[in-house]
C-alpha cells in the first residue's frame, strides 16, 4: 500500500508550483504567495526593480496609450463641443492641447533614505534633473516648485523655519551691500591690504638698492 505524502513534500510541490506561475506571469513569488520569509534582501529588491519595470511599461504603453490619452481626448472635444470649456484655436493646435504628461503612482521602497540619498547624488552629478525626479514621484515640478515658494514665504511671515541646518533648502544666504555691517567695500579691502604692505617690515633680501 502506497503511503501518503508528507507534509514536507506537499510544502515543495506547492512551492515550485507557486514559483513556476509567477515565473509565467512575469510576478515575484513573493507577491503571488503572500510569502516573505524565502529570499533575502537583495534578491527580493532585484526581482521588485524588473517587476516594477515591467508595470511602468505596461502602464504607459497599455493604460496610458491606448485607454486615458482616448478617454481624454474624447472628454476634451466634447468639452469644447459643447461650450463647457472654451479654447480659442482648438481645432488648429488641438493636438497641441491636448499634450498631457501622465504621471503614475509613485512606487515606495524599503530603504527611502539610501534611494533619496542616491537620488541627490545623481542630481548634484547633473545625471538627472530635478523635474525627472519629481515626476517619477508621481507629482508636477512646477505645481510642487510654487508650493515651496508658497512655503517659503509663509514661513517667513511668521518667523518660522523648519529646515535643517545646513541643507540646501536653507537656499541663498543674503548678500550684504557696502556699508553694511559685516561688510566692506572692495576698494577699502584693497587699500586697507596696501597700508599693512607698507607698514610690514621687510627683509633684507626685500630692501630697495641704493646707489
Amino acid at each position: 500500500m502506497a503511503s501518503l505524502p508528507t507534509a514536507a513534500a506537499l510544502r515543495a510541490v506547492s512551492y515550485r508550483t507557486l514559483l513556476q506561475i509567477s515565473a509565467a506571469l512575469g510576478i515575484p513569488y513573493p507577491y503571488i504567495a503572500n510569502d516573505m520569509v524565502k529570499g533575502n534582501f537583495s534578491n527580493s529588491r532585484l526581482a521588485l526593480i524588473e517587476f516594477r519595470r515591467r508595470v511602468s511599461a505596461w502602464q504607459h504603453s497599455v493604460m496610458v496609450w491606448q485607454l486615458c490619452r482616448p478617454v481624454y481626448a474624447r472628454w476634451m472635444d466634447a468639452a469644447v463641443l459643447s461650450g463647457a470649456l472654451t479654447l480659442p484655436g482648438y481645432e488648429a493646435n488641438r493636438s497641441q492641447l491636448l499634450a498631457a504628461d501622465w504621471l503614475p503612482t509613485k512606487w515606495d521602497w524599503v530603504d527611502p533614505l539610501k534611494d533619496a540619498n542616491a537620488e541627490i547624488a545623481q542630481i548634484e552629478a547633473g545625471l538627472k534633473s530635478r523635474t525627472q525626479a519629481i515626476a517619477e514621484r508621481g507629482y508636477d515640478a512646477e505645481q510642487v516648485d510654487r508650493d515651496i515658494a508658497a512655503e517659503r514665504a509663509r514661513e517667513r511671515a511668521l518667523g518660522l523655519d523648519f529646515r535643517r541646518p545646513g541643507s540646501p533648502a536653507q537656499g541663498v544666504q543674503a548678500q550684504l551691500g557696502p556699508g553694511e555691517e559685516g561688510g566692506k567695500d572692495d576698494d577699502s579691502d584693497q587699500t586697507d591690504a596696501t597700508d599693512d604692505a607698507e607698514d610690514r617690515p621687510r627683509k633684507e633680501g626685500d630692501q630697495p638698492e641704493r646707489g
